[in-house]
């Protein structure tokens, strides 16, 4: 368990132990479906790894592996519902050994029905996809992922939640990477939940935990290093105007807030061994943070905050980010947290954004936050939920 303590002190031990201690809290809300685990009692220790489910399902799984698996369904144009193609019984069949339709009593053929619509959405919900009941070539291609790729994840996912978790705090929020989700729990119910955006897959989120205590509205954003000589010189050195495009200043060094001109720089010379210069982004609309951050000591500088590329949050899969998490409401985060503050509603804290100053405000109950990797698991509804591994995390299979 994360203790929030009055005064924040640093993590607690290494990420990879508190990673594996903690990444089973996951529990997802989702439309009930035909499952293959068990559906398992809340427990009162809180949301914490199905154990039983999970060995359950690994189980079921080998066992539909002896059987030879399922089909592969060949590539071709998407499928829609009215539609009539060759591939239909196939994957009839494919959603009928994953349990995501019941056994067809009469014979369909190549007809794309309604029945196999509902049949699609189901499979798409459980594995992190838009519930659009269509079969293009993201949905094909979880279809066709192997057998053996899924008892690889659910046994990733026991080897991940084979020590014992203690109780999850009363109030905390867990983030899972892979699932881009970020839940909230009190009094173990969901009382918030929201997509988000996370590192790319050359800068990684990492798995921690950690404990907010403080938010930033209107914040400035401070630009790492790596962004700045990587990301940020090969743009300025092609456009030194695009420095006032996004109202980046520049400030001397690390050390100091001495601003200087960029116009006396000569940034053709520049290269990320030779940058001493400091770069801060103005607070408002196209600012990287947004209007909030979340902050909570870690050893890699990572927090949550908000951004003004909501477009993004309409992608199924978001690894976007230079490691930090994006949320996509923030604001309702912001306004649960400061709930018996003069800025605990939204008309209050918009008004304070409005007003475009940078102000730190401190959280009167701190709350933990564990940030999760997992791959695979069944929530308590008893369904065996999948996502992409989009990091390559998962252990290779022995």
């Amino acid at each position: 368990m994360v203790v929030c303590p009055k005064k924040l002190s640093a993590p607690m031990s290494l990420a990879l132990h508190l990673f594996r201690f903690f990444c089973c809290a996951l529990v997802i809300a989702l439309l009930p479906v035909p499952a293959m685990a068990a559906p398992e009692v809340p427990s009162t220790r809180g949301e914490l790894c199905l154990l039983p489910a999970l060995e359950k399902a690994l189980s079921q799984y080998r066992q539909l592996a002896a059987q030879g698996g399922w089909p592969q369904i060949p590539v071709g144009p998407t499928l829609h519902e009215g539609e009539m193609d060759e591939r239909i019984p196939l994957l009839r069949e494919r959603l009928v050994i994953s349990a995501d339709l019941a056994t067809p009593t009469d014979d369909q053929g190549y007809f794309f029905d309604g029945t196999l619509k509902e049949a699609v959405q189901r499979f798409q919900t459980r594995h992190g996809l838009t519930a659009d009941g269509t079969v293009g070539p993201r949905t094909l291609t979880e279809l066709n992922v192997p057998i053996s790729e899924r008892i690889r994840q659910l046994a990733a996912s026991l080897e991940r939640c084979q020590p014992l978790p203690s109780l999850l705090e009363r109030r905390h929020i867990l983030v899972n990477i892979a699932d881009f989700t970020l839940k909230l729990y009190e009094d173990g119910k969901l009382r918030l939940s929201m997509p988000v955006i996370v590192g790319k897959t050359y800068r990684q989120t990492p798995v921690f935990n950690g404990c907010i205590s403080t938010l930033v509205l209107n914040p400035s954003w401070e630009v790492p290093r790596s962004i700045a000589t990587k990301d940020l010189l090969p743009k300025i050195q092609k456009n030194p105007g695009y420095l006032n495009q996004l109202h980046l200043r520049v400030l001397r060094d690390w050390t100091t807030n001495a601003e200087i001109d960029p116009a006396t720089i000569a940034w053709a010379n520049l290269s990320p061994a030779r940058f001493p210069y400091r770069l801060r982004q103005d607070p408002g609309p196209a600012n990287a943070l947004g209007r909030v951050k979340f902050l909570f000591p870690n050893p890699y500088d990572v927090y949550l905050h908000d951004t003004p590329a909501q477009a993004l949050f309409q992608q199924d899969s978001r690894t976007f980010s230079s490691g930090c998490i994006r949320l996509a409401r923030p604001l309702d985060l912001a306004a649960y947290l400061l709930q018996g503050t003069p800025l605990g509603s939204m008309d209050a804290l918009t008004a304070a954004l409005s007003r475009e100053k940078t102000q730190s405000v401190t959280i009167p109950l701190p709350i933990a936050v564990h940030i999760a990797y997992m791959t695979a698991w069944v929530d308590h509804e008893g369904i065996i939920q999948f996502r992409r591994d989009i990091y390559n995390r998962d252990p290779a299979p022995q």
